[in-house]
C-alpha cells in the first residue's frame, strides 16, 4: 500500500510538472489574449476592442507619448465599456501611476448590448468570460487562465505555431492572405455578420456611464484621449444604424468630461482593411502615426 501510494504521489508530481512546464511555454502565439494577463502592471494603455488591438501600435505611438503604452485592448465581446474591463484595466495599471497616457477607443458596439435588458449589467457576457473572472492581469504564467479560459489543445503551445501573435507591447499582428479574392471574402463575411448582429444589439446607457467611469479613473492616472478608428464605409454605414447619434454623444462626452477626441472616420487618408473591420498593419503604422501626432500637439 505505501509502495503505491509512493508511486501514485510521484506519477501526479509528474504530470503536474510536465503541465507547468507547458504553462512556461505559453506566449503571445498561444491565443489572442494570454499574453496580455502575464504582463506587469503598466502605467500607460490602450483600450478597447481587436479594432484598437490590431489598429494601434505602441511601437509607432511611444516616440511621440514620449513614454512606453501597453495595448490592453481585447474584441468587442470581450472588452466592451463595463464592469469586467474596468475591474480588469484597474488591475493591470500600476498602483503608483501618475503621468500615463490613456487612448481609448470608441465605437458603437463597445457601448451596445445583446442582452434582453441592455442595461442590465447581470447581463453583459463578458463576465462570464476571463475579462470578468481572472484575479490577475500580470500573472506569469497566468494558471488561472489557462485551466479556465484557454480554448485550445495544450500541445498547440508547445508547437509554437499560429496565424496570429500578441506583440511583447501587447499589439496584435495577424498574418491574413492579402490577395483581392480573400479581402473581398472576408469583408462580405463580416458584413453579413454585423447585420445579423445588429438585430440583437441595441445602445446600452450602463456601458455609456462606464465609459464615463472609465474616463474619469484614468484621469486620475495621467491624460485621456478619445480614439474612433476607421473602418470600411460599408461597415461604417451598419455602425450607424446601430447608435445614429454617436458621434455626437462621444462629441458632448468629451467636452464635459475635457478630453481630447480624435475621430478618424474624418480622415483623408486612404486605408486598407484585412476584413473590414480591422486595419491592416501597414495602415495600422499610418493610423499610430497620425494619432501619436495628434496627441504630441494636444
Amino acid at each position: 500500500m505505501k509502495k503505491f501510494l509512493i508511486e501514485t504521489t510521484l506519477f501526479s508530481v509528474a504530470i503536474i510538472a510536465s503541465v507547468y512546464f507547458v504553462f512556461l511555454q505559453a506566449d503571445g502565439k498561444s491565443d489572442p489574449f494570454y499574453s496580455r494577463t502575464t504582463t506587469p502592471k503598466q502605467s500607460s494603455l490602450i483600450l478597447g476592442s481587436s479594432k484598437a488591438a490590431q489598429g494601434l501600435m505602441p511601437e509607432v505611438l511611444n516616440p511621440y507619448l514620449e513614454t512606453d503604452i501597453y495595448n490592453f485592448s481585447f474584441t468587442a465581446a470581450h472588452s466592451p465599456f463595463g464592469p469586467s474591463y474596468l475591474s480588469a484595466i484597474e488591475k493591470k495599471l500600476g498602483p503608483n501611476s501618475k503621468d500615463g497616457v490613456f487612448i481609448i477607443t470608441v465605437d458603437p458596439w463597445s457601448i451596445s448590448s445583446d442582452g434582453i435588458d441592455p442595461n442590465d449589467e447581470n447581463q453583459f457576457g463578458e463576465s462570464k468570460s476571463f475579462m470578468g473572472k481572472l484575479s490577475s492581469f500580470s500573472s506569469k504564467p497566468n494558471i488561472s487562465y489557462l485551466l479556465n479560459s484557454y480554448g485550445d489543445n495544450y500541445i498547440k503551445i508547445l508547437m509554437n505555431f499560429s496565424l496570429m501573435e500578441v506583440h511583447d507591447d501587447g499589439w496584435l499582428e495577424v498574418f491574413p492572405p492579402m490577395d483581392s479574392t480573400s479581402m473581398k471574402s472576408r469583408i462580405a463575411e463580416n458584413i453579413q455578420e454585423q447585420k445579423t448582429k445588429l438585430k440583437n444589439y441595441k445602445f446600452s446607457q450602463t456601458r455609456f456611464e462606464y465609459l464615463k467611469k472609465t474616463i474619469e479613473t484614468l484621469k486620475n492616472h495621467g491624460k485621456v484621449y478619445l480614439v474612433k478608428l476607421p473602418v470600411d464605409d460599408r461597415i461604417a454605414e451598419i455602425e450607424a444604424r446601430l447608435l445614429p447619434n454617436f458621434d455626437e454623444k462621444i462629441d458632448k462626452l468629451a467636452k464635459s468630461a475635457a478630453v481630447p477626441y480624435l475621430n478618424l472616420m474624418n480622415s483623408d487618408t486612404k486605408f486598407t482593411f484585412t476584413d473590414g473591420i480591422h486595419l491592416y498593419k501597414d495602415s495600422a503604422k499610418d493610423v499610430s502615426d497620425e494619432v501619436g501626432k495628434w496627441i504630441s500637439k494636444q
